[in-house]
């Protein structure tokens, strides 16, 4: 097995209101389809990565509930206008399942100690959910998830879920008559423990085991099954649909956008699937893909990466809405790759990034545009938390979007 096809499970991280993001160097998260300019010299200064906009749960925001279960939608355009109940379950455990590879075994199961059975049950279900890698339950047992695997086959009973308990216990018992909790004597069993790309009968036979057991996608459906038929447990996840804040409702229709284009596509075909959207949606998606960017790796980062391909749009789009600061410093990121800017990333990786040798002057000036973004209204603010420091400053591009979502009612519910 090829070890770079084992994801790091962040066992709902991404739905833990605010969390803090953990600042890191710009050119150690850009793409890895290619090799970038490395950077001489990293400066704490430079790691400007904001804390997330975070609103608390309102009392009601107006959304409409649900009065039944409904099916699980899959039609993009629907997540376009509702959030999807899956979308509900995570908001709600997320804040809860984030503590399963953060805190040893004993911490965690004290933590959910104050939830009711069928919660307690559901946040167990999503932390299994969220450790099901490329290769199912084969990455769930290798990574951190897999030390919380006993109360998880608990929770696979109490769920009522007969034949995947049958199978997570089969799996189990591959690991000896005590199963492991250790991360280090769990990993110890796997073939490319002792060599990257190696497989050894036990890895087989829990590879024959995880593809009965399903897919990270498949455990989707199950679980909101699992809500469906559990009218205590559904009515509570129901009604978050009205308790979410404006910034969490923006999130969810930015991520649904953002995730019908893949940048890496010819730019011909990335034209015809932002023409299908309409003008407000258009816009909306190609400042959330430049935003998410920015707040990953800064200027640098967006140019480098296949999200440059819009760059222009980015452009027109920050003018659109009032950001003309902000639209400015693009234009001259822009102005730095010549009169014609070239869409294509691989041709613009090659005529720009890839010419010359190590981090110049020319990538300094370009990266250097991110200080420029968070210099604007006062600079960044400093936040040190422990021995992390988080910044905040200037930009403004969250909130400037859910005004703008706001005015052309465009959030879901």
């Amino acid at each position: 097995m090829d070890r770079s096809r084992i994801p790091v499970a962040l066992g709902g991280a991404a739905f833990l209101a605010g969390v803090l993001v953990f600042a890191m160097p710009a050119a150690a998260v850009q793409n890895n389809t290619g090799a970038p300019p490395v950077k001489k010299e990293e400066r704490l200064e430079d790691r400007l990565v904001p804390i997330p906009s975070w609103q608390p749960d309102v009392e009601n925001n107006g959304c409409r509930l649900h009065a039944a279960p409904t099916p699980l939608s899959q039609d993009a355009l629907t997540r376009l206008t509702e959030i999807p109940f899956w979308q509900l379950i995570e908001n709600e455990v997320g804040r809860y399942s984030v503590r399963d590879i953060l805190d040893s075994p004993e911490k965690f199961m004290a933590s959910l100690a104050p939830l009711d059975p069928d919660m307690r049950t559901l946040v167990l279900l999503h932390t299994l959910q969220s450790g099901l890698g490329a290769d199912g339950l084969h990455t769930y047992f290798y990574l951190k998830a897999g030390r919380n695997a006993p109360a998880v086959r608990d929770a696979l009973a109490a769920a009522g879920l007969a034949r995947p308990h049958g199978l997570f216990v089969e799996a189990m018992a591959l690991f000896g008559s005590s199963y492991p909790v250790d991360d280090e004597t769990r990993s110890a069993f796997f073939g490319y423990a002792a060599e990257p790309q190696a497989l050894n009968p036990f890895d087989h036979r829990l590879l024959a085991l995880a593809k009965e057991f399903g897919t990270r996608d498949a455990w989707t459906g199950i679980i909101v099954d699992y809500v469906n038929r559990t009218p205590a447990l559904w009515t509570r996840i129901e009604a978050a649909r009205m308790r979410l804040s404006d910034m969490d409702r923006l999130e969810h229709l930015t991520s649904a956008l953002v995730g019908r284009i893949d940048f890496w596509k010819p730019f011909a075909e990335v034209r015809e699937k932002l023409a299908a959207l309409n003008k407000e949606q258009r816009t909306l998606l190609v400042l959330a893909a430049f935003n998410d960017e920015f707040e990953n790796g800064g200027v640098h980062q967006f140019f480098y990466n296949s999200g440059g391909a819009i760059a222009p749009d980015v452009h027109a789009a920050l003018l659109e809405i009032g950001l003309d600061r902000q639209a400015a410093l693009l234009k001259r990121g822009i102005d730095m790759f010549g009169a014609t800017y070239l869409r294509d990333t691989q041709e613009r990786r090659e005529a720009h990034f890839h010419n010359h040798d190590g981090w110049t002057d020319w990538d300094e000036e370009l990266s250097g545009l991110t200080d420029e973004f968070y210099a604007l209204d006062g600079g960044p603010q400093v936040l040190r938390i422990g021995g992390d420091m988080q910044i905040q400053g200037g930009p403004g591009l969250r909130y400037a979007m859910l005004a703008f979502a706001n005015h052309h009612n465009m959030l879901p519910c």
